[in-house]
Parts: structure tokens; C-alpha cells; sequence
């Protein structure tokens, strides 16, 4: 077997793996890490990272649309009955195509973007510091666009005014941005600690 055939035979292994791990993340309590009452750090965004760290541009892509598809499903079957469910479904009561636009592009958009910040810091500074860097940077921007989003398009709803009260968006703003102070310290965090290890191991295509 030529040595192209065994890296794209480990390239679709692991990422079967990182899929795999993804929807476990999603969809069973091993992808919730309490920290405190009402303070709770999803790992769904590690798979991703980890992968946008070992791979290309494109793997980072697909695994983000992994990650923006599972989120989907769970807001739409599980999760729908969350107040906060309108806001990634259009299947939620006061869902539209809005939703399922927060839903997809800033989980899309956030591994490819710390890929293009890994690549470029890792010229700059050493390999560890990098990674952590570009797992936070990336996190953020994440978390920025989903709040950012959720503020632009429903703050002026009448729908979800109605039904959770004027200042329901300022919450989701306030109770979403401090859980993603938590998600950018694990990122960071475990980018550091596991995804330069595998990507040395990986080689990925």
C-alpha cells in the first residue's frame, strides 16, 4: 500500500473518530462539564477544535458542519422544549430560518478560523502556546457571533418578548456569555494538552 493511501486511509479514520466522539458530546451527558449552579461548559466545540489543530482547512470545515448538524438535531428534538430553543431551530415555536442560520455558520465558520490562526501563530511563537491561542481566539469568535446573532435577530420580536419578557434576550446574552467564559478556558486549556500530541501522531491530508 502506498504511503498516499495509508495517510488518507488514517486521515478518514480519525476523522470518523472526532465524529464520532462529537455526537457523543451532543448527545449524552458526557459532553456537559458542570462548574458551579447554572454554569455549564459544553465540550461539543473540542472535537472540532482538536481537529482544526491536527488537519487542513477543509477537514476543519467538515467538522464543523458536524458539529452545526448535531447542535441542530438536539435543538430540535431534545432540547426543544428550552425556552432558548427558538433561537437555534426553526422548529422551536417562535423559530425561523434566522435560527437555523445561528445554529450552522458560527459552528462552520469557528474551526476554520482556528486553523488559519494556528497556521499563522505557530511561524511566530512555539507550537503549545500557539495552539492554546488559537483554540481561545477561535472560541470567542464563536461565541461572539452566536450571541451577537441571537441579539441582532430576535431583540425586536414581539413573539419572544411575549413569551419571555422584554429583557429575555439581555439574559441569553448575559447567561450565554458567561458560559462561554468557561468553554474559552477549556479550549484553550485542552488544545494545549491534546491537540499537538495527536496532530504530531496524526499527520493528517
Amino acid at each position: 500500500m502506498s504511503t498516499t493511501k495509508k495517510l488518507n486511509i488514517r486521515t478518514l479514520t480519525i476523522m470518523a473518530l472526532f465524529t464520532a466522539i462529537e455526537v457523543i458530546f451532543c448527545f449524552t451527558p458526557l459532553g456537559s462539564l458542570p462548574l458551579g449552579p447554572g454554569i455549564v461548559a459544553t465540550l461539543a466545540h473540542i472535537p472540532p477544535l482538536c481537529l482544526a489543530l491536527m488537519g487542513s482547512k477543509k477537514i476543519s470545515l467538515y467538522m464543523g458542519g458536524v458539529m452545526g448538524v448535531c447542535s441542530l438535531i438536539w435543538w430540535s428534538t431534545i432540547g426543544i422544549a428550552q425556552p432558548s430553543a427558538f433561537a437555534f431551530t426553526p422548529l422551536s415555536q417562535f423559530g425561523n430560518m434566522w435560527s437555523l442560520f445561528i445554529c450552522l455558520v458560527p459552528r462552520i465558520i469557528f474551526p476554520v478560523a482556528a486553523t488559519i490562526i494556528f497556521s499563522f501563530l505557530s511561524t511566530k511563537i512555539k507550537a503549545v502556546p500557539a495552539a492554546a491561542v488559537s483554540a481561545v481566539l477561535a472560541t470567542l469568535l464563536h461565541s461572539a457571533m452566536v450571541l451577537s446573532l441571537i441579539y441582532i435577530c430576535f431583540v425586536g420580536n414581539s413573539d419572544v418578548s411575549a413569551m419571555m419578557g422584554d429583557n429575555y434576550i439581555s439574559f441569553i446574552i448575559a447567561w450565554g456569555g458567561l458560559n462561554a467564559v468557561m468553554e474559552i478556558i477549556v479550549a484553550g486549556a485542552v488544545a494545549a494538552a491534546i491537540a499537538l500530541p495527536l496532530r504530531k501522531i496524526a499527520k493528517l491530508k
